[in-house]
């Protein structure tokens, strides 16, 4: 059982990441378009992100893992 510590931890990990891909999305719809492919799977990532943050889901190697 995970403890309150460290699923705060996880979801400000969680932020981080989120935060992060936020900005990757941003410059690969500046320097390659809105309809490039690397710019639609970032932001299906982003997506996917966003879900699991809002499903306040247990982040565990297995679901999850953040690219930076």
């Amino acid at each position: 059982m995970l403890t309150k510590i460290s699923e705060l931890s996880q979801r400000i990990y969680l932020s981080e990441c989120i935060l992060n891909k936020r900005k990757e999305l941003v410059n690969l719809g500046i320097n390659h378009g809105l309809l490039n492919k690397k710019t639609i799977q970032c932001s299906q990532d982003l997506d996917k992100l966003i879900n699991l943050y809002m499903q306040g889901s247990k982040i565990t190697a297995y679901k999850f893992y953040c690219i930076l």
